[in-house]
């Protein structure tokens, strides 16, 4: 009964562990149009944390955790902090009607023939990074995490400039 009782408050708390870090290399690029037509360019965010979404709306992950990275933009208004959301190749009805069942205050960015995913190596969904203010990636999660997690909070307020 205890190897049982131990096993399952590891697997609770395995997930609270810290994000993984980026070893990847260097930073690549990102510049793309959002629903509005409007360029993003990474490079124009340098000075804040930025976190990237990569993600589908047929992505079931994706979806269940779209609300939680809301909630962490939201508890970091007013701060050094941004949300840039990638679709990866999806029409843009599709994903306005997404957006109409679960309304986001962040660009969601379109990159149709999944340049921006290959560059990242972004080749499951969801596939999340954590730019720091240098520009430089700190961070890359892939799956679905609960985003406003005080673990994943701190992670990221830990980033911001002083």
């Amino acid at each position: 009964m205890r190897l049982v009782a131990a096993l399952l408050f590891f697997w609770c708390t395995a997930g609270a562990a810290e994000l993984p870090s980026w070893s990847g290399g260097p930073t690549p690029a990102l510049r793309l149009q959002d629903l509005e037509g409007k360029v993003h360019s990474l490079a124009d965010y340098r000075g804040k944390v930025v976190l990237i979404n990569f993600w589908a709306t047929w992505c079931a992950p994706c979806r269940y955790e779209m609300p939680s990275i809301e909630k962490l933009r939201e508890s970091l208004k007013g701060r050094p902090f941004a949300v840039l959301a990638v679709n990866l190749g999806e029409p843009e009805p599709r994903i306005r009607a997404f957006l109409h069942e679960v309304p986001l205050r962040f660009p969601v960015l379109l990159d149709s023939d999944a340049v921006a995913a290959k560059a990242w190596k972004a080749k499951a969904l969801p596939a999340t990074f954590v730019v720091g203010p240098d520009g430089r990636v700190r961070y890359r999660y892939i799956g679905e995490l609960d985003w406003s997690r005080d673990s994943v909070r701190k992670a990221i307020v830990a980033l911001l400039p002083r």
